[in-house]
């Protein structure tokens, strides 16, 4: 079949022999593939390549030896340009699909990608699975089937280090948890590991937080707090963020889904006051420490749907970055029913990202650009920052 497209899970699309849609793993648009049916459906079907029969002339290599197996990443056959533009036309597909805009709307307000000057070693997590004797690897893509993995191309050195030290010897635990400072050089290894006597080179596991040094800030995370995986992007992240919220002159910046304190800290250096909220502990206990040197941050513990309505004063700008699954419909309501002049929604979902922003549109919020930013290169991740203001009181 032909590709002409490409689908919001990295994959190429097209048509079916039959007139369905198909959804066509490592394939690339322009290509015409002999793929095999995974699933279907009657209005669509999933496959994967088997056979490339007129390659695109941006189709490279892949750079590691367990791509099509391992599922982490999804666009190692792709040239990286190529995948940034790729992943900006998703997020485009879903801003008219989804969110109902017209073309010449998203042309206004959709930018190119951010990219990586290197997409390769990037990612500070990992997470890994450990079979019974002891090797480590991930579940194949599409299957239950263990694969074992000893060098992993996106994950940073240090990583891949504590992979190599700990591969055939942790058959007390089905999985293994990495974290790495980029920046700091430190490590959070767990669960915390029994190594066999008088073994060399062992590395140090059971740390309950670890810390990261981003735009100069060092941050505390504990091992069940979510943080940025790209360290590098992450810092381009909170340039973005702050730039957006503070070009509005605000004098109170409230940060929903605040976890550590990953942009509260770089807000409360340049603006008069910021109000945080966040549900949960172990991100709680995190962004004390890491707002303590901050007496102009305030505090919230507690989910974002009870506690951003109740805000006393009401903040001039809002920051969120809500899951995957967006934001509930009562924070949308309340955002718009409030008095905020700006609304800064980062998202790591495209497709939750667009229902939202047509929920702001109705409301009276006018969407004022929408910035993509590469955080996971060679997947099908996407990242993106959106800017709104308040066209009506």
């Amino acid at each position: 079949m032909a590709l002409t497209g490409c689908g919001a899970g990295g994959t190429g699309g097209g048509r079916a022999p039959d007139g369905r849609v198909a959804f066509v793993d490592y394939a690339i648009p322009g290509e015409r593939v002999l793929a095999e049916v995974t699933e279907e459906a009657p209005s669509y079907i999933e496959a994967t390549t088997v056979e490339v029969r007129e390659p695109s002339e941006l189709r490279v290599e892949p750079r590691c030896q367990y791509f099509g197996r391992c599922g982490g990443c999804q666009l190692q056959h792709v040239a990286y340009g190529e995948q940034l533009r790729l992943k900006t036309g998703v997020v485009r597909d879903q801003l008219r699909r989804i969110g109902r805009f017209e073309d010449e709307a998203i042309d206004g307000v959709l930018r190119e990608m951010i990219g990586m000057a290197d997409p390769w070693a990037y990612r500070n997590h990992m997470r890994f699975t450990v079979r019974r004797d002891g090797d480590i690897g991930f579940m194949e893509h599409g299957s239950h089937r263990f694969l074992r993995i000893d060098h992993c191309e996106i994950a940073l050195p240090a990583a891949n280090r504590v992979l190599q030290d700990a591969q055939g010897r942790t058959m007390q635990t089905r999985a293994l948890t990495v974290r790495v400072g980029e920046h700091s050089g430190e490590l959070l290894v767990q669960p915390k590991l029994r190594w066999r006597p008088h073994r060399r080179g062992r590395t140090r596991s059971g740390q309950p937080h670890y810390h990261e040094l981003l735009r100069g800030a060092r941050y505390r995370v504990s091992s069940p707090a979510f943080f940025q995986v790209n360290s590098r992007q992450a810092e381009r992240l909170i340039e973005l963020v702050v730039a957006r919220a503070r070009a509005v002159q605000p004098r109170l910046v409230a940060d929903a889904y605040s976890g550590v304190g990953t942009f509260a800290v770089a807000l409360a250096q340049v603006v008069p006051d910021v109000v945080t909220i966040e549900y949960s502990a172990a991100a709680g206990d995190d962004a004390e420490v890491n707002l303590a040197p901050y007496d102009n941050v305030r505090r919230i513990v507690g989910t974002v749907e009870e506690q951003l309505p109740a805000l006393d004063p009401q903040p001039d700008v809002v920051v969120v970055d809500p899951p995957r699954a967006g934001l509930d419909a009562s924070v949308v309501d309340a955002i718009i029913d409030s008095r905020v002049r700006r609304l800064v929604y980062v998202s790591c979902d495209p497709a939750t990202l667009a229902r939202d922003l047509r929920r702001f549109a109705d409301g009276g919020l006018t969407v004022g650009e929408v910035q993509p930013i590469d955080m996971f290169p060679h997947t099908q991740h996407i990242e993106c920052i959106s800017t709104l203001d308040r066209t009506s009181d």
